[in-house]
């Protein structure tokens, strides 16, 4: 796919009907105003390669494992304070020179969920690295379990992926962004949405612009 950037005044020439662009990166509209994007998939030939093989130039800064026999959960009302002590413990460069310049507690996370059997098994099967997988959790930052009430023996990849991604954003947004909650910029955002929050009103009494009578008048 080719991600290509079309400037607002193209929409706005009268009677123009092509549109002049320009090819930026993949990543132009996530870094630009955080929209998603997509993703690309790299092949892993083990799970040391998934760390050892990572697209940036220190790697990840902080890793975390999924698990049923997480050593924290989600659930737990004080998750955030824990979660927060395992990021306090980073010891990476690339996290204090993030952490001092940027006010972010980590530049690049990686999450990473285990087949049916869980990361253990991946871990055993693993002749690269000299652990059992019951050690597994030494290999992260946070050894967590995503869904400690799941009701079944096992949980399909694809469903833990969902399950895990929307419960660990509400902490991991945050910390990624420390400084835009506390700078001018995330100040000025928030003043935005309360005035829309506060001009917008929905009433019954008011008729819609859309009439379904109008509609079927001009079918007829």
């Amino acid at each position: 796919r080719c991600t290509v950037q079309i400037g607002l005044k193209e929409y706005t020439k009268p009677g123009k009907k092509i549109l002049e662009g320009k090819v930026v990166s993949p990543s132009a509209p996530r870094l630009h105003d955080g929209t998603y994007w997509g993703y690309t998939i790299r092949m892993a030939n083990s799970i040391q390669a998934i760390f050892n093989e990572a697209p940036y130039k220190n790697g990840y800064d902080y890793k975390i494992g999924t698990s049923e026999r997480g050593t924290i959960s989600v659930d737990e009302a004080n998750f955030h304070e824990k979660a927060m002590q395992t990021l306090k413990g980073l010891s990476s460069p690339s996290t204090n020179t993030v952490t001092k310049e940027k006010g972010a507690l980590f530049e690049h996370a990686i999450i990473v969920f285990g087949g049916v059997a869980g990361i253990e098994e991946c871990v055993d099967a693993d002749e690269s690295i000299t652990l059992a997988g019951n050690d597994s959790k030494t290999l992260f930052d946070m050894w967590v379990n995503v869904c400690q009430y799941q009701g079944s023996r096992t949980i399909r990849t694809e469903e833990a992926v969902f399950i895990g991604l929307s419960r660990l954003r509400p902490f991991l947004f945050p910390a990624h962004n420390e400084i835009i909650s506390k700078g001018n910029c995330g100040k000025n955002r928030n003043v935005g949405l309360q005035q829309q929050q506060v001009n917008v009103h929905f009433s019954d009494e008011e008729m819609s612009d859309e009439d379904s009578a109008e509609d079927s008048s001009k079918e007829d």
